[in-house]
């Protein structure tokens, strides 16, 4: 399914993750790095200085073609409903007089962390060697000889930790979780424990809401959407739906999880009330409501004026 839009958008979404500073609230001795508050104040100052800050009702408006966007507009972005969107973030913003739309994991109280966070955590707290490690004596012959050949097929670009890494979420996703939870609980604590304060509840997501930001959908389990089949891939989108009905009135955008596509999602999307959605690709020209770019602004420095971002 493709959504064309009534006329192409231009349009320059930034996507966001972690915004912390090493020992703050958010980080809390976790040892996950992020993109340091200052450094990410001072990015928007220079955004402001060369686009026009859009919020989500406007780029939904734009996308129906109810009204154009301002010449030079950007979106704000962030994924994953991280503390430090509610600690970091919404106050810079909310400060400003700018609303930021952030992508929410539909999590339900006492529920344990999704596979790429108990990731994140536990390559932060034991390293990549010694995580692949312990993972590796743990497996069977057959997971073995899955992550063996996962491993020779991946680019070897994304290095050794961004390959083990996507192994684990992708070729051995259907089995790998309750190994990471039990290492988890060994090395780090109880696991509902740290979700329950790593992730955003309703009730935060509502306060965000009510200070002007805008929440849309990220999955329940944060799985690749081109590896799943129909009925979870249904399931991850309705469950998405059903969190954000109790934040705040449809119709919502959504973030692929990884970027990840699938030929079956839009059509998916567009039934659960969710009118746009957004991926990893760099673009700032859209055409298909249902393929939206995005720039990393972790990892993008802001091009001086006259040149492009890169």
């Amino acid at each position: 399914m493709i959504a064309s839009v009534p006329a192409p958008i231009d349009l320059t979404v930034m996507m966001y993750h972690y915004v912390r500073d090493p020992g703050d609230a958010a980080e809390a001795g976790s040892g996950i790095p992020g993109l340091p508050v200052e450094r990410f104040a001072a990015q928007l100052d220079e955004l402001a200085q060369r686009h026009t800050f859009v919020s989500w009702p406007q780029v939904r408006g734009a996308l129906r073609g109810d009204a154009a966007l301002p010449p030079n507009a950007c979106l704000l972005t962030f994924d994953d409903g991280l503390r430090d969107h509610y600690l970091n973030v919404f106050p810079l913003l909310q400060a400003r007089g700018l609303s930021g739309l952030f992508f929410m994991l539909a999590r339900q109280p006492g529920e344990g962390l999704p596979l790429p966070f108990k990731l994140h955590f536990l390559l932060a707290a034991l390293g990549y060697e010694r995580l692949r490690g312990a993972v590796w004596q743990a497996l069977d012959a057959r997971q073995r000889e899955i992550c063996l050949r996962a491993e020779s097929g991946y680019p070897q670009r994304w290095g050794q930790a961004g390959v083990f890494k996507t192994v684990m979420q992708r070729d051995l996703s259907d089995t790998i979780e309750p190994l990471l939870s039990r290492l988890f609980a060994q090395e780090i604590g109880r696991e509902a424990e740290m979700a329950a304060r790593h992730l955003l509840s309703q009730d935060q997501a509502r306060e965000m809401v009510a200070g002007g930001m805008h929440c849309g959908g990220h999955s329940r389990s944060h799985p690749w959407f081109d590896w799943i089949g129909p009925e979870t891939l249904r399931a991850e989108i309705a469950a998405a739906a059903e969190w954000l009905s109790a934040v705040e009135p449809g119709p919502w955008a959504f973030a692929y999880p990884y970027g990840g596509l699938n030929p079956a999602a839009a059509e998916m999307l567009a039934a659960h009330q969710f009118a746009a959605a957004f991926t990893t690709v760099e673009q700032t020209r859209h055409t298909d409501a249902y393929h939206i770019g995005r720039l990393d602004g972790e990892e993008m420095l802001i091009a001086p004026e006259g040149q492009t971002y890169g």
